[in-house]
């Protein structure tokens, strides 16, 4: 993968900028071929594997950016989601018509948040914190578009309605990490966004993830659970695609009490909970 070629212990602005600019020449692959490849990934075929990961390694960038400031380094961020693209294509099913990328984004907020977890011990900034920090680059977002250029301290302050010293603190905080608008050294004239083109960057979004759940959560219901519990969870959740139900209006469907619902769906998400990975899709399911 490419990043291994810059990921060598000493974590730099240089080597973001090098990894940023390789992975930019690699071609984008049609749906067709992402079907073609997982199908050898099936069998085997570990040039398949780097094919699909490294085809996707843009969308890591642009999901990474989104947990900046939480105690990782971005290149650290990137280096974990990678490790999830990576598992996310040995586990890929092309047989079940989506796209590899609504598959795999679980898997990269996945490996993402447990590095995060994993490094709390070390290093980690207070939650409240974390949580402005995470508002503030919102915010730049916001006042970029409304501006049509990239906003001054001053100005940021004023639009979250915070300090000087707390902008400029928050700025400083987000600097640790290279900036998509760096140069990629004093000799070139272009930016480093020039060498990850945004249309080849999926944009990240709630709808995705939660298609990404969903998508788990219906193979490990239709594994695990007896036809009654798989009915319940299905439609207490919105699996099939809609609304989720209450007890309810589940029971009406069922010819069941509301407590007869409640106590399977009780026993079937404890079912659901005894695997590590069970155990991280379930506290999806509220």
């Amino acid at each position: 993968m490419p990043l291994k070629k810059y990921y060598q212990g000493e974590l730099s602005s240089n080597s973001l900028r090098l990894y940023l600019r390789e992975i930019s020449r690699i071609p984008e692959i049609s749906p067709k071929e992402e079907i073609a490849l997982a199908e050898r990934i099936k069998q085997g075929d570990e040039e398949a594997l780097r094919k699909l990961v490294e085809a996707n390694l843009r969308f890591v960038v642009s999901f990474a950016k989104r947990y900046r400031g939480t105690g990782l380094s971005f290149l650290d961020l990137i280096n974990e989601g990678n490790l999830g693209v990576i598992e996310a294509a040995k586990r890929f099913d092309p047989k079940k018509k989506v796209r590899f990328i609504t598959y795999a984004v679980w898997w990269i907020r996945q490996a993402i948040i447990h590095a995060i977890a994993e490094q709390s011990h070390t290093v980690r900034l207070p939650q409240k914190q974390a949580n402005l920090l995470h508002r503030f680059g919102k915010n730049i977002a916001q006042l970029t578009l409304k501006l049509q250029r990239k906003p001054s301290t001053e100005e940021i302050a004023e639009y979250m309605k915070i300090s000087l010293d707390d902008a400029t603190t928050l700025s400083q905080l987000r600097s640790e990490d290279v900036s998509l608008d760096d140069k990629l050294s004093e000799e070139e004239d272009f930016e480093l966004r020039d060498t990850v083109p945004q249309t080849a960057i999926p944009p990240v979004d709630e709808e995705l993830i939660k298609k990404s759940v969903q998508i788990e959560l219906r193979e490990m219901v239709e594994t695990k659970l007896d036809p009654k519990e798989r009915k319940i969870i299905t439609l207490r959740f919105g699996l099939h695609g809609k609304e989720g139900m209450t007890l309810k209006e589940i029971g009406d469907i069922m010819n069941l009490s509301r407590e007869r619902i409640r106590q399977i769906e009780c026993a079937a998400l404890e079912k659901l909970r005894r695997s590590s990975k069970q155990r991280k899709l379930v506290g999806s399911l509220n």
